[in-house]
């Protein structure tokens, strides 16, 4: 469904189906709605495919797109996917050829019941290769004390932080400290994200998705 369309703001819903998606135009112009996630164009192509449930699946061709519910966000680069659920929001984005135990246990980890969540973890630390620095970065604000500091560790292994960003910083969730963190990457200008944000408080970013 068609929700807005202006000169700079082009917005639709998805409650049901599929849609591939190629964007040209500035970042964040483009938004999709769906039950659980707002799907935010940052330069991109993408196919977004969501069931009679409202649980959706984004996966990213082209540039990266930014999911948000709540506060919660997660950023898709291509070759990259992310689910959603309703009522919890986009879980952590990973690279399609990610191991197949490091997705399994990141599906249990942002979907599964409350409790206990260190088996998981302890996979997806252990499974991580280079390139799921990606999934680190985003575990970061998702998991709590010791747990973050594993995650922190296992993450300055593998991508080491910018002379600007302490592990003291970090653990406190400095968001100056994790977006110099997340350009390191190479996956995305987040300073386009935060832009996004800025411009968009008449509807808190997608904090609330009905239409």
């Amino acid at each position: 469904r068609l929700l807005e369309t202006a000169p700079s703001r082009k917005r639709l819903a998805l409650d049901r189906g599929t849609i591939r998606a190629s964007i040209w135009a500035p970042a964040g112009e483009f938004t999709v709605d769906t039950p659980s996630a707002l799907a935010v164009d940052m330069g991109c192509a993408y196919t977004l495919r969501v069931d009679d449930s409202g649980a959706g699946l984004l996966r990213t061709t082209l540039g990266w797109v930014g999911f948000r519910l709540n506060g919660h966000e997660s950023f898709i680069p291509a070759g990259a996917a992310c689910a959603t659920r309703p009522g919890i929001g986009p879980g952590t984005p990973y690279f399609e050829d990610a191991p197949e135990a490091l997705r399994a246990a990141l599906t249990a980890l942002d979907f599964g019941p409350a409790g206990e969540r260190s088996p998981e973890l302890h996979l997806i630390l252990a499974q991580a290769r280079a390139r799921d620095a990606l999934t680190l970065w985003h575990l970061l604000p998702r998991v709590d004390g010791s747990d973050r500091a594993r995650v922190y560790d296992r993450l300055a292994a593998l991508v080491p932080p910018p002379s600007q960003v302490s592990k003291d910083g970090v653990l406190r969730l400095d968001q100056t400290m994790l977006d110099l963190w997340w350009d390191k990457l190479g996956l995305g200008d987040i300073s386009l994200w935060r832009h996004w944000e800025r411009s968009w408080p008449e509807r808190q970013n997608g904090d609330n998705n009905k239409s």
